[in-house]
């Protein structure tokens, strides 16, 4: 599923002044974006991306804050339970925006619809399966029969549980029948770690995670999860040419608490149209992999509703538990 340009981008000739006036003032003081994962990962290599951006548009400090652990729920959580006064932020992700909650359902700490309002879809980020360079295997096809050879013993990293990492891999084991036991982390830095080191032997990340330590050798390319393929990495193959129906991506967009007031929620988007726009952010994201998005706080609400559902209905097919 593609997020970009669906419906009409918010005429920014209206943006930033007319709705500073409409709204007060605000901001006032420094905004936080909290990041579900520690540094080095998707999302916070996109919000320390348009951090200065946005500070000089908003004209107030943007603050990046990490706010790792059980699965991305914590900042998740955080954030819903914030004031909604336009001064807490989230860097959501497909994780524990969408795949998380279908996944762990009542046990989700907070409502993915229900307790944000949409800003704006900013990234969709494809998903790689990488192996140690030990892994006798350069296509999906010969990794599944290396995974069939090790007789259930293979084992996969990824982000954490209910991660796009994960998912993308259980459903593949699921048309598959393959048998590869799921070995979650708290982010996709320690991820990368210990599959260079060779404590594991395979992992499904974000192209941006990976895609340079595959460059540089250290990690081995075998697929990605979407189509088509990564001018960036045009050797990696997508997994549905060999599993037909195995496709999922990541993405990224700014969630706000729910009830925060539709004029912040317009100036923020406004910004984040303006940032994403600018060559050199747009440059700077389809070099690591990310395919850079814009649009309305609608459209992004409706996508997050979207995945939630598609991903319920996978969890439940695939009889999916989170432990």
């Amino acid at each position: 599923m593609r997020l970009t340009r669906r419906q009409a981008l918010p005429a920014l000739g209206l943006a930033l002044p007319a709705l500073a006036r409409a709204q007060g003032g605000w901001p006032t003081r420094p905004i936080r974006m909290v990041i579900p994962y520690p540094p080095g990962g998707a999302s916070d290599i996109i919000a320390r991306l348009l951090q200065p951006h946005l500070t000089e548009l908003l004209g107030q400090t943007l603050v990046v804050e990490n706010r790792p652990g059980a699965n991305g729920f914590i900042a998740g959580e955080l954030v819903a339970r914030s004031a909604p006064d336009g001064y807490t932020l989230l860097m959501a992700n497909a994780g524990p925006n969408g795949m998380g909650p279908a996944l762990y359902g009542s046990r989700t700490p907070y409502d993915a619809i229900r307790d944000f309002s949409a800003v704006m879809a900013v990234s969709v980020v494809p998903l790689v399966l990488g192996v140690h360079p030990t892994v006798p295997a350069g296509t999906i096809a010969q990794f599944l029969a290396h995974a069939r050879a090790q007789a259930g013993r293979m084992s996969y990293g990824t982000a954490g549980i209910g991660s796009a990492g994960h998912m993308a891999m259980e459903l593949l084991k699921s048309l598959t029948g393959a048998e590869i036991t799921h070995i979650p982390y708290r982010g996709s830095a320690p991820t990368a770690a210990d599959l260079i080191a060779g404590v594991i032997p395979a992992s499904v990340d974000t192209a941006p995670s990976l895609l340079p330590h595959i460059a540089a050798g250290r990690v081995k390319g075998v697929a990605i999860f979407s189509s088509p393929r990564l001018t960036e990495a045009p050797d990696l193959a997508p997994v549905s040419e060999t599993v037909p129906g195995c496709e999922a991506v990541s993405w990224g967009g700014v969630l706000a608490p729910a009830a925060t007031p539709p004029a912040i929620l317009a100036k923020l988007n406004a910004a984040l149209n303006q940032a994403m726009a600018r060559p050199d952010v747009e440059a700077a994201l389809r070099r690591q992999g990310i395919q850079p998005q814009r649009g309305t706080p609608e459209a992004f609400g409706d996508y997050v509703r979207a995945e939630v559902t598609k991903w319920t209905g996978v969890v439940q097919r695939m009889g999916l538990r989170p432990d």
